[in-house]
């Protein structure tokens, strides 16, 4: 008898899942893995229709404490597995030289696009890092924010933007052709993951969140732009 392990994720965790998954397989035969990927918040409220979920994966601590607040999770599973960065992209085709933060302020960063900083990660990460540097009210008339962290990256990849804040894992796929800059932050961008309440297998849930944290998982994880966990407990007060 095959035993069904649903995976909620996040959308930015879809290319590396799809191998974890695939050797999670492997060492499960007997169980069908079924992955739904999509934004944080429109998981949730699938959970909260009904659909069956046994592991949720979001992008960001404090969305896990949202999903926790709602009652979806079992806290006392939510363990950090992975980080990601926030970076700031650009084309070399267009720019020769890579910005720094600063840079935006030339008049050539007219178009500054950023996932929307009250409901995406990297967008929030954004607003803390220029606020940080005293940029966010100077440069507010030149942000485009969209609703996903995806988005950022195809505005400039079609000529919509002039430069993007992004995580690290999206800009996996366009080293070689973009400038990819480190934007310091000051808070460690973990992705946490954790049982849900209503899952149907919590045993399988618990061993897929344990080979999460294997070496195999861990280096295609790295290798898809995420780095190991600092912390492997999500913040307390979160919850």
């Amino acid at each position: 008898m095959t035993n069904a392990l649903h995976i909620f994720a996040s959308l930015t965790l879809a290319e590396p899942f799809q191998d974890i998954i695939q050797g999670f397989a492997s060492a499960h035969p007997d169980v069908s893995v079924k992955p739904t990927y999509g934004f944080c918040g429109a998981l949730m409220e699938q959970m909260a229709a009904g659909a069956p979920a046994d592991v949720f994966a979001p992008s960001s601590e404090p969305m896990l404490a949202k999903a926790a607040e709602r009652g979806f999770v079992q806290t006392d599973t939510a363990v950090n597995y992975a980080r990601n960065r926030l970076v700031l992209v650009s084309l070399m085709r267009d720019y020769p030289v890579a910005p720094k933060l600063e840079d935006l302020m030339e008049e050539r960063y007219a178009r500054i696009a950023m996932g929307d900083p009250e409901s995406v990660p990297p967008g929030r990460y954004a607003r803390m890092a220029l606020e940080k540097a005293g940029l966010w009210q100077d440069l507010t008339a030149r942000l485009q924010k969209y609703p996903d962290g995806l988005q950022p990256l195809k505005a400039v990849l079609e000529g919509r933007a002039d430069a993007a804040f992004i995580f690290a894992s999206t800009a996996n796929s366009v080293w070689g052709k973009a400038h990819v800059v480190d934007i310091p932050v000051g808070v460690s961008m973990h992705y946490p993951v954790a049982v849900t309440r209503k899952s149907e297998e919590p045993e399988l849930a618990r061993a897929f969140i344990a080979y999460l944290q294997t070496d195999s998982a861990q280096k295609i994880l790295e290798v898809t732009g995420f780095a190991h966990a600092l912390s492997a407990q999500p913040l307390p007060d979160g919850f």
